[in-house]
């Protein structure tokens, strides 16, 4: 997984550290995003192998997010992280590969980043 880079875009600190410290772990780059409209900003002008995308968060949601990244970005991989397991069906049309419910456990972690950056 060396040399990959994901963009994480997560209004939570904790949750935004999480990830960073995790993706350390493997050797994968991290850039965060704090809201929909800087995760969307940072997409549309950067390259990013995996983009993951927390549902509730100022500015955009995920789901908005992906909409706009799947008419901009259709070769981008989208995986959405969300606290509300009942949206999940919605967010696996619009477009994520792959919906996670929080908390993550260190495995979601792993397998998050060992099968969307393999």
């Amino acid at each position: 997984m060396m040399g990959k880079t994901i963009l994480y875009a997560e209004d939570e600190f904790t949750n935004r550290k999480l990830m960073e410290i995790q993706c350390r772990k493997y050797g994968v780059e991290c850039i965060l995003a704090e809201d929909g409209k800087e995760a969307l900003s940072r997409c549309l002008n950067g390259v990013f192998d995996l983009v993951i995308l927390d549902q509730y968060m100022p500015g955009l949601n995920g789901d908005e997010v992906a909409k706009e990244l799947m008419d901009a970005r259709p070769d981008l991989s989208l995986v959405a992280i969300t606290s509300d397991d009942s949206c999940v069906p919605r967010l696996k049309s619009s477009g994520f590969k792959a919906v996670y419910v929080k908390p993550l456990k260190t495995d979601d972690y792993k397998e998050l980043l060992e099968i969307y950056l393999a």
